[in-house]
């Protein structure tokens, strides 16, 4: 133990994944070192980790099986400038090697998304749980922080209060942890949801809910002067389009959306055709090769048979048409449908438990070396509760688990 009898006291206020997981680095840091410590995590609800529980469907995405920080951030709307430098201190490598050597094994999976080998958040919540008890670290559940002064004392719901020498504000993104913030004097950039899905009525995705497309191209015009691209999986919904290609444009517009008041035009490349000429000539050699066969039962490569008798349909060809009866206008109608189908979007639909939100603490106000306060000593932060946020991958746990590990290095530093 370390010679001075006062122990060093730190506060976690949230108990999500940064929250613990700093927690954990706080005291295996203090082991290293021989620090005293006394570290305590402070959780308004009554379970910890609920986003972990949650995530991958139950599975846990915990990171990205992306190690070239240069190429991680890329992943990141807003926050990659600043994330660079932190991603060469820990990243999604680490953070592998981490939990293997407590016993955790990870795999990952052809699209690059990480998770436990046994498909269960809770081998992952299990670790970090054992990990806080070996460690001695107190976990305060129900126990709401309601303030938070420059001396750093908190005030809890119960009235009750208490003063720590360093404090960590992991609460992910909420207005108690905005407010937390701002009365300590930092400035909150514009909210905006980030991660959801589009509401779409159109005659072309009625009744095709489930049917999916492994490698689209999108393009989303919210203005006249905003449009954004994203490629890879599209999946129809009963209310419109989901899937990692649509979730992705949707974080990179998540504050040019709130501003058109979630009304867009949306153009989809079904099967990420490079040109129309080459969309033309596919549908051309249709023709010659199967030219007494009805349209409707000869969809091109890669297109489910339903949706493609639904798009031509939607081109306004019957689908009991034979190819060599087509007229010149259906056929460039179809063409053109199935290069850049345009729909109007209408609004929106989130599961708010899994989903980010864009915005959070002005990245201008922390110190990314160690991120602390520029503006209160001693008061650090890490995750969701910054204005950074990740597409969908596992990129949002791994913004939590670095900030979280760098956060403790400096907290725990002597």
């Amino acid at each position: 133990m370390s010679k001075n009898k006062k122990a060093l006291k730190i506060a976690i206020v949230g108990g999500g994944a940064g929250g613990v997981f700093a927690a954990i680095q706080c005291a295996e840091k203090a082991q290293q070192n021989n620090v005293k410590v006394h570290i305590v995590i402070y959780e308004a609800s009554s379970k910890l980790l609920k986003k972990v529980r949650i995530s991958g469907g139950g599975r846990c995405n915990v990171t990205h099986h992306q190690f070239d920080p240069k190429l991680l951030v890329q992943n990141y709307p807003r926050g990659y400038k600043e994330l660079l430098a932190s991603f060469h201190k820990f990243q999604p490598q680490d953070m592998v090697k981490w939990f293997e050597q407590r016993g955790v094994r990870i795999k990952h999976e052809e699209d690059g998304r990480m998770f436990p080998v046994t498909d269960s958040s809770e081998t992952i919540i299990n670790c970090f749980l054992q990990q806080c008890k070996k460690l001695g670290v107190l976990i305060e559940t129900q126990k709401p922080v309601k303030k938070i002064n420059q001396n750093l004392q908190l005030t809890f719901a119960d009235g009750s209060e208490e003063v720590f020498d360093k404090v960590l504000i992991a609460t992910g993104s909420s207005k108690t942890a905005y407010d937390l913030a701002k009365q300590l004097g930092h400035s909150i950039t514009e909210l905006a949801p980030s991660l959801f899905t589009f509401k779409i009525k159109s005659d072309l995705l009625k009744d095709l809910a489930g049917i999916s497309f492994s490698n689209t191209s999108l393009s989303l015009k919210t203005d006249e002067k905003n449009s954004f691209k994203q490629t890879g999986p599209l999946l129809i919904t009963h209310w419109g389009l989901s899937g990692p290609a649509l979730l992705k444009i949707s974080a990179w517009a998540a504050r040019a959306m709130k501003k058109s008041n979630y009304k867009a035009k949306l153009y989809v490349n079904w099967l990420n055709y490079k040109d129309l000429s080459h969309v033309k000539e596919l549908l051309q050699n249709q023709k010659q090769t199967h030219p007494k066969a009805q349209i409707g039962n000869t969809p091109v490569e890669g297109l489910p048979k339903r949706f493609w008798q639904k798009l031509v349909l939607y081109s306004n060809i019957e689908p009991t048409t034979v190819w060599n009866e087509i007229s010149k206008k259906s056929f460039n109608k179809l063409t053109q449908n199935l290069f850049m189908t345009e729909f109007n979007v209408e609004g929106i639909s989130r599961f708010k438990e899994e989903f980010v939100e864009c915005g959070g603490v002005n990245l201008k106000e922390i110190n990314f070396k160690s991120m602390q306060s520029k503006l209160v000593p001693g008061l650090y932060f890490s995750g969701e509760i910054l204005d950074i946020d990740g597409v969908t991958g596992g990129f949002n746990f791994q913004n939590a688990w670095t900030g979280s590990w760098i956060a403790a290095q400096d907290m725990v530093s002597v």
